[in-house]
C-alpha cells in the first residue's frame, strides 16, 4: 500500500533523542567492554595500548556510551541578590582567616 506524498505510516516519526536499535546495541557492547564484562578481544586490545594511544582509544570508545556534554552559557541578571558561598577549608584558624581575607579581596576586584 502506497502512502500519499508527505505522509507515512508513522507521521510523528521516531521520538527526538531516542537511539536506534543498532546504536543501543553498540553502546551496550562498548560499555560492557569498557567495564570489563564482555567483548574480551576488544578489551584485550585496548589494554595492550600504552600511554596516549590508550587514552585516545578509551575516550573515543567512551563517546559511544556517554554522549559529549554540550557547552552551556550562564547568564546572570545584574539585579539579582549576591550569592553566598561557604567553603570549609582545613588548616589552622590563622590560615583560614588569611584564606577568607584573600577571597574577599578577590571578590572586590
Amino acid at each position: 500500500m502506497q502512502y500519499e506524498k508527505g505522509t507515512s505510516g508513522n507521521p510523528s516519526g521516531r521520538p527526538k533523542g531516542s537511539a536506534n536499535k543498532a546504536t543501543a546495541h553498540t553502546r551496550e557492547l562498548i560499555g560492557a567492554a569498557l567495564a570489563g564484562l564482555d567483548a574480551d578481544t576488544l578489551r584485550t586490545h585496548l589494554l595492550s595500548l600504552r600511554g596516549k594511544d590508550f587514552i585516545d582509544a578509551y575516550v573515543k570508545l567512551a563517546e559511544f556510551v556517554t554522549p559529549k556534554l554540550q557547552r552551556t552559557a550562564l547568564a546572570a541578571d545584574d539585579e539579582e541578590r549576591p550569592v553566598t558561598v561557604t567553603l570549609h577549608i582545613g588548616g589552622t584558624p590563622e590560615q583560614r582567616e588569611a584564606n577568607q581575607q584573600a577571597a574577599r579581596r578577590l571578590l572586590r576586584e
